[in-house]
């Protein structure tokens, strides 16, 4: 967990205490508020919990750290070594305090900083202008008056988009350590955690739309406005009728979910930041992604053809036959205009490193940017030109190494399980690599068997897999950008390589046989039976089943969207033998995965369309090489309802351990044939 200098303080005084020592008595000590001592309580006991140690606070007696003089010691330690390097390390004291500021509202004088942060008056000074620019790109000052003290100064607006782009900017960037720990001392955990919730039950498509970095950017955003509507401090008033907007219904239904959880109103003008927030995020490049905020594609695509006549000519060439590349920048001008035009703040961690790595492109961007200003009249700011910047790279980079006529480069991307850490890896490199040609995989420890080494290239991973004896990148779970030139120099190995030569038959008899036995045992050991209420329609039957066989919401969306669209094409009901039978293949899944689900001995589904319905059985496969015989495999499933009354009426019972039994009798029985054809 993160120290701020202040907690440090406390702990420190508390450390030294001989007796319980009362709010009031450390707020006089350190030359605070009561108030300051009572909101840091609850951080600190979080942190004393990592070193074994408890805060024990007595009302009328006091508050007193309790626990094994070894583990104050250690406690002691750590937060004395802490404080060095926070007075050495300028970057880390500027940005904590940036936090200082906007935690505490009320004016300090600049002893206060000095005093807290262990450093002269004069070094705080010069800190202070050194984040007077950050402050003003937020549109807040910093007041600094004799006799009136230090504070910001700037609207409730303002003042929350500063502390949105504090959480988003520190979560980002990894060379501060534990920095991102800083949201949890800015904004109320718990209310971050509630409203996580509501945007997942919302299930709101758009949201889907949003990249990782935009989403968790509304997550923060709608955070902040709960917790400080809460605190009585709304912003301005004043609002236009947004009813007609693109996108205000989603605005709506947003602000609905959160005063319903929350017991808050959100008044309209708060329900048009929401807005305004939402259609300024940026977007995934999908083919839904454009035409949501009301700006013209001709207009869009005007601005891109300007943008590409100031390239070198023979870039500008190649660049007008990259459709994704075309498609990309649109998708992300559409909200990046709408951000100029409400004097949006965004900001961009890489931003340094693409001015001193990617000069030429960086000024041939600055270039670009001019064609949206004589367009539009809008400036875009070092940050968005930043991300021209990116777009215009990785496309220069896709037609490089088009030229050098690589292929394909498979890789495995490794963790512990499989699931978790690497779907974050996966995410990150696919960011990164969008316009390379790879093809990723995920894989737990425990899969990486011959038959995976033989069809992959390398290996990323988060773990030492030494022991493996594969070639592999040893990286940071949040992929670094020293991490991202390693693995670019890795694909730029392999893509100039030669493809692996086939194995032998027998080697490839072993591959294969593997792969059955890997497919088969997944199904059995993830196979289980739900018993389900006889409330349910359809459609909540099949958004359950989808939630049970998938990991996150946006997962059990997909598959829920896919089994349903299977359904419009033939249903999947069969009431003359009670049983629904729900399959797909779909992006939501990794491996094939078989759930049954029913009802109780007496009980019969109300809604109409499940009539004569008694049970479901549902069976998913991914999309990924092994269709044929993953459809083959499943296939024998199906057929068994039909071939075996006994397994028929297994399912329809829900005695799970007989179903069980028949998979694997039918699983058997396929692995057998299979071993005979190869």
């Amino acid at each position: 967990m993160e120290l701020t200098p202040r907690t440090r303080q406390i702990i420190l005084y508390l450390l030294n205490a001989e007796q319980p020592a009362t709010d009031s008595e450390v707020a006089d000590a350190l030359g605070v508020s009561k108030r300051t001592i009572l909101r840091e309580a609850d951080y600190i006991s979080g942190i004393l919990k990592g070193y074994d140690l408890t805060l024990v606070r007595k009302k009328g007696e006091g508050s007193q750290i309790e626990g094994s003089a070894e583990n104050k010691e250690r406690l002691l330690e750590a937060v004395k070594s802490h404080s060095d390097q926070i007075v050495s390390d300028k970057e880390k004291r500027r940005e904590l305090l940036k936090l200082e500021l906007l935690r505490n509202r009320e004016p300090q004088k600049l002893f206060y900083y000095s005093d807290m942060f262990g450093v002269s008056e004069a070094t705080i000074s010069n800190d202070l202008e050194a984040i007077s620019e950050w402050a003003k790109e937020c549109h807040l000052s910093i007041i600094r008056k004799p006799g009136y003290g230090i504070a910001l100064s700037g609207s409730e607006k303002s003042y929350r988009t500063a502390m949105q782009r504090f959480v988003t900017e520190n979560m980002k960037n990894e060379k501060r350590g534990n920095a991102g720990d800083n949201i949890y001392l800015l904004m109320n955990e718990e209310i971050l955690s509630d409203v996580e919730k509501v945007l997942e039950r919302l299930e709101e498509p758009y949201l889907h739309l949003l990249t990782n970095d935009a989403y968790v950017g509304l997550l923060v955003h709608l955070a902040v406005a709960v917790e400080r509507i809460k605190e009585g401090a709304l912003v301005s008033m004043e609002t236009y009728d947004a009813r007609f907007d693109n996108g205000y219904d989603i605005a709506k239904n947003i602000a609905g979910a959160l005063e319903e959880e929350f017991g808050i109103e959100i008044p309209e003008s708060e329900v048009n930041n929401i807005l305004l927030h939402i259609k300024g995020a940026k977007l995934n490049y999908t083919s839904d992604a454009i035409g949501d905020s009301g700006i013209l594609t001709e207009e869009l695509m005007g601005i891109v053809n300007g943008m590409i006549d100031v390239m070198d000519p023979d870039f500008a060439r190649e660049l007008r036959y990259e459709e994704d590349f075309i498609r990309g920048l649109m998708v992300h001008l559409e909200p990046a205009l709408y951000r100029m035009k409400n004097e949006m703040t965004i900001s961009n961690p890489l931003l340094a490193e693409i001015k001193s790595e990617y000069p030429d492109i960086y000024a041939d961007c600055q270039r670009a940017a001019e064609v949206i200003t004589e367009k539009t009249g809008l400036v875009p700011g070092d940050a968005e030109v930043g991300y021209l910047a990116m777009h215009f790279g990785a496309a220069r980079e896709k037609i490089d190494s088009r030229k050098k006529k690589k292929r394909t480069v498979n890789i495995g991307v490794v963790c512990a399980s499989g699931f978790g850490v690497a779907q974050l890896m996966m995410a990150k490199l696919k960011s990164h690599f969008a316009d390379w040609d790879i093809v990723l995989k995920a894989y737990g420890i425990d899969e990486i068997s011959q038959h995976t080494v033989s069809r992959t290239d390398f290996f990323i991973s988060s773990i030492a897999v030494d022991d493996l004896g594969v070639d592999y990148c040893l990286v940071n779970p949040l992929i670094t950008q020293r991490d991202i030139l390693q693995i670019s120099v890795k694909i730029d190995e392999y893509a100039s390589m030669p493809a692996r030569q086939e194995n032998n038959d027998f080697t490839r008899q072993l591959d294969e046989i593997n792969n059955i036995i890997t497919r088969i045992k997944g199904i059995i050991r993830r196979y289980h039976h739900l018993v389900v209420s006889e409330d349910m329609t359809l459609e909540s039957l099949i958004r359950l089943l989808a939630a049970d066989i998938t990991d996150t919401s946006k997962a059990a969306a997909v598959l829920t969207a896919d089994i349903l669209a299977r359904e419009q094409v033939m249903s999947q009901l069969f009431p003359e033998i009670g049983i629904a039978l729900f399959h797909c293949r779909s992006k939501a899944v990794k491996e094939c995965q078989i759930v049954t689900a029913g009802l109780d001995e007496k009980g019969i589904f109300k809604d109409e369309k499940l009539s004569g319905i008694r049970a479901a059985l549902c069976m998913t496969m991914p999309v990924d090489d092994n269709r044929q015989q993953n459809a083959e495999m499943l296939g024998r499933v199906s057929s068994a309802i039909i071939e075996d009354t006994r397994f028929l009426e297994s399912i329809k019972s829900g005695n799970e351990e007989k179903i069980q039994d028949k998979l694997q009798e039918i699983l058997k029985s396929y692995f057998t044939e299979q071993l005979g054809s190869l």
